[in-house]
């Protein structure tokens, strides 16, 4: 594969993906992964591929939605301690979820936010650095991942608890491995700013929300600037991710060969499982 081109922000403009943000009465960042041109001229198969943030609030009528995507595997790439404050509440058990606990598992990067010293520049750089360390703290999610789909376990379902960070870098490294084009993964990342407003999100659904709304919410206790640098996408950030993966491994494929262990002909079999 070759070195990928670096996009900036500007750059996202590239009509070639559709992202269809699924309206649903209490999901976080969940839609659908398509349209988006891939290896050899293919664009990614629809009805294929979904990402979310946390999965802990449906309704019964989100969950009577959902049950028609027949989602087969949930890649779940929140550290433990997140799964036991929002558990996943799906409408079917014939599902496989993929968890790991991994002592490796990404910083909480609300942790990050509510140093008392926190300032916008040092909340940027906090991101930054978790987004570089996402190579090797998600390899054995991202291992998970490309074995599932080795196997075409689709429908499937990537997500975290925001459905923009991690979910954000596996999402990239996926359609990075499907030929797709710099700019049009910085889109798809992207339209989180516009899928859903995060901080809302958050502050709704806290513990003790019903009682004591947005208030009793610890976010609430740093500077707006420094919320929306927690909260926004933004394409510095997954940026650098990606360039620290090429500088440690020279390009996304080979990231796939040797820390996934995917060879050429598993991802060419995920490649005809997933572009039309």
């Amino acid at each position: 594969m070759s070195r990928p081109t670096r996009a900036s922000i500007c750059d996202v403009n590239e009509p070639q993906s559709q992202q269809p943000l699924i309206a649903l009465e209490h999901g976080c960042n969940f839609r659908q992964i398509s349209g988006q041109l891939g290896h050899g001229g293919r664009r990614v198969r629809a009805r294929n591929l979904y990402r979310s943030g946390v999965l802990a609030y449906f309704s019964p009528l989100d969950h009577q939605q959902l049950s028609a995507f027949g989602i087969r595997t949930i890649v779940d790439l929140r550290r433990a301690d997140e799964r036991r404050r929002e558990p996943t509440r799906w409408c079917s058990t014939d599902v496989t979820t993929l968890t790991a606990d991994e002592e490796s598992a990404p910083a909480s990067l609300l942790r990050v936010a509510l140093r008392s010293d926190q300032t916008l520049a040092n909340m940027r750089q906090g991101m930054i650095e978790v987004y570089r360390g996402m190579p090797e703290s998600l390899a054995y999610q991202l291992r998970a991942l490309f074995d599932r789909l080795t196997k075409a376990e689709v429908p499937i379902l990537i997500h975290c608890s925001a459905g923009k960070d991690r979910t954000g870098f596996a999402v990239a490294v996926l359609l990075a491995g499907l030929g797709v084009s710099r700019a049009a993964i910085l889109q798809d990342y992207l339209y989180t700013n516009e899928a859903v407003n995060l901080e809302r999100f958050v502050l709704e659904h806290h513990p003790g929300a019903a009682r004591h709304p947005h208030s009793a919410h610890p976010l609430k206790r740093v500077s707006q600037e420094v919320r929306d640098a927690l909260m926004r996408a933004d394409g510095q950030y997954l940026n650098a991710a990606l360039e620290t993966l090429e500088q440690q491994y020279g390009s996304v494929e080979h990231y796939l060969s040797q820390r996934l262990s995917v060879d050429a002909h598993q991802l060419e079999t995920i490649r005809n499982t997933l572009l039309e």
